[in-house]
């Protein structure tokens, strides 16, 4: 489900800001993408963000990773679909519907299948903390945190995230 809001928060112009955006004036600031996943929230910044699709027909490929879902065909271009729960080790959702958010990779474009997209806030560079380690090596998708009207929000790279 795509909140009808967001659609018109994409076509906003960045000196707009709107209730949850988290920055001081004359502050470095990011436009991010908000999307749920199992619960919680994620975000990814507006700069890799070709589009967002409230729903497109999946083919399957056969023989890809468990995490691919398939390709769908987006006005001629064939674009791999992911299942981002299954890229960043969550539980696989009962039911995969979702929309699709549409990446520039660099020299591919990528889908991937989220719960829901929630916002597009304006957050300041300074506003973001540091992701803990989670292991040995940290992961190369988590940018970092940040809380926005008192829930953490896990700030995503996507080339690490899509890799």
């Amino acid at each position: 489900m795509i909140d009808l809001n967001v659609t018109a928060d994409l076509a906003r112009p960045p000196a707009v800001h709107r209730p949850g955006d988290v920055f001081r004036s004359g502050e470095a600031v990011q436009r991010w993408i908000g999307f749920e996943l199992a619960g919680q929230l994620y975000g990814v910044p507006i700069l890799a963000v070709q589009e967002v699709l409230a729903q497109a027909e999946i083919e399957p490929v056969p023989g890809t990773a468990a995490e691919v879902m398939g390709v769908i065909n987006l006005r001629g271009q064939i674009v791999t679909v992911v299942d981002l729960r299954l890229r960043l080790g969550l539980a696989a959702a009962a039911n995969p519907q979702g929309p699709l958010i549409v990446f520039d990779a660099g020299s591919e474009t990528l889908a991937a299948r989220v719960d829901r997209v929630a916002h597009v806030r304006q957050i300041a560079d300074s506003a973001i903390k540091s992701a803990p380690p989670a292991g040995a090596t940290p992961s190369r998708a988590v940018l970092g945190l940040v809380t926005r009207e008192g829930r953490m929000m896990t700030l995503l790279d996507v080339p690490g995230m899509l890799a």
